[in-house]
């Protein structure tokens, strides 16, 4: 770990410890930062919130897709569509995240990328449960103008394409004064979401160091992974979404994977575009993750990194529910 990450999440952690206790309307913040090498591809992900925009209590669960908020927030319609996403952040369903399709004055519209509400007693979001609404965030305020090379590329990837080893489906390049763009489409508010991960490719000759900052996440890391296609294997570009390393065997914990599941991990310091992976983790039922003989539930998921997860065919009956607590928050 260099000097930077390791004193970055120092302050992260002194800071979530001693605010834990405090109101959540004040969450921690800190910042890591991750060095891109000169013409290379790296895998990248947020590990930080942005700042909560409104935190609140669930009044009513209106249908399956609405949510009355308590009291009065008077909201201005509309004022977080498309551009901020609900997460819950207590009861049985926390980490669970939504897009905001819609608000009147104190209700939300939402649109689910990953699970739903729930139906099941016990398993489902009620009156009462705690819930953020945050803004996304974007590629031009994760990597503003001049914060990164003139001609870095950020690749993106369909979540519901099927298949694996699948080509990016959107690339965005960085332009010294004006932003990211894609041939002409501006792609400055082009939205990441919090449990996802793109590759970034430095312009050849010239490396640089990212920096994030925002609020540390205190809410369990909540996400669904599923095959697109019965029977076929489905990558999924994941990420711990965290700012301190996360075991692989606690993130993607036993009774979770799939037997044959598989986890791609790429070399973030070797230089090249389009790596293969420089580790492939497997899963085996009553073991856990292994590389070859080697036991692998210890290997850490670095703040920023992201890495695919592989979900075998055989498996696609049964989804993937991962439910972490952030291990200085449990």
């Amino acid at each position: 770990m260099n000097r930077t990450l390791a004193l970055s999440l120092c302050l992260c952690l002194a800071g979530a410890q001693s605010l834990l206790a405090q109101s959540a309307e004040t969450p921690p913040v800190g910042f890591v930062s991750k060095t891109v090498p000169a013409g290379a591809d790296v895998t990248y992900a947020p590990a930080f919130h942005r700042s909560p925009a409104f935190i609140g209590e669930v009044a009513t669960v209106v249908n399956a897709t609405t949510l009355q908020l308590t009291g009065a927030p008077g909201w201005t319609v509309d004022q977080f569509k498309q551009t901020h996403y609900l997460l819950v952040s207590s009861g049985p369903k926390e980490g669970l995240f939504a897009e905001i399709s819609g608000n009147t004055a104190s209700s939300l519209s939402l649109t689910f990328l990953i699970g739903n509400l729930g139906t099941e007693q016990g398993d489902a979001v009620v009156s009462g449960d705690q819930v953020k609404i945050i803004p996304y965030w974007t590629l031009g305020t994760l990597m503003p103008q001049d914060s990164v090379p003139n001609n870095t590329q950020v690749f993106l990837y369909n979540r519901n394409q099927s298949g694996v080893n699948k080509s990016a489906t959107a690339i965005y390049t960085h332009f010294t004064g004006y932003g990211w763009f894609s041939g002409p489409t501006n792609g400055n508010n082009q939205i990441l979401y919090p449990d996802e991960s793109v590759v970034i490719r430095a312009p050849t000759g010239v490396s640089f160091t990212l920096t994030q900052s925002g609020s540390v996440p205190l809410d369990n890391v909540r996400t669904l992974l599923s095959n697109i296609t019965a029977g076929q294997d489905q990558d999924i570009r994941v990420t711990s979404t965290l700012p301190v390393g996360t075991p692989v065997g606690s993130l993607f914990s036993p009774g979770s994977a799939g037997n044959g599941d598989k986890l791609l991990i790429f070399d973030e310091a070797s230089s090249g575009r389009n790596k293969s992976a420089s580790m492939i983790l497997t899963y085996y039922t009553g073991y856990g993750w292994y590389s070859g003989p080697s036991d692998m539930n210890n290997l850490q998921i670095q703040p920023a990194q992201g890495i695919i997860y592989r979900k075998a065919g055989a498996n696609s009956a049964q989804n993937i529910v991962v439910n972490y607590a952030p291990p200085y928050n449990p």
